[in-house]
């Protein structure tokens, strides 16, 4: 198990992937998909109705398209991941991030 200090997108909340990317400090860097998944299976409450925190990930593109960025979502009683694009900020969502020392 490796633990890492990060935050499941509350430091970046309402942000666009963009602009959080820009403003991650020096040592934070935005997480993929593989590991918001890993997170969402270790904290299954994490995503659990529509009006909540939904997590971007900062730290990915959607299959090689840059100007989209991944996403997971709960809607209709089941975790969603889809793909927005990363110059729009949505007020429900955040970008995940990670921490390492300096």
């Amino acid at each position: 198990i490796l633990v890492v200090p990060a935050q499941f997108g509350l430091r970046h909340r309402g942000r666009s992937v963009r602009r959080a990317r820009e403003v991650f400090t020096a040592n934070e860097f935005g997480l993929g998909a593989f590991a918001i998944g890993i997170m969402l299976l270790t904290h299954p409450e994490r995503e659990v109705q529509w009006e909540q925190l939904h997590v971007d990930c900062a730290g990915a593109d959607a299959g090689g398209d840059v100007s989209r960025a991944p996403i997971f979502y709960f809607y209709d009683g089941k975790v969603e991941f889809s793909a927005r694009w990363y110059d729009y900020a949505y007020e429900n969502c955040g970008s995940a991030s990670a921490f390492v020392s300096q």
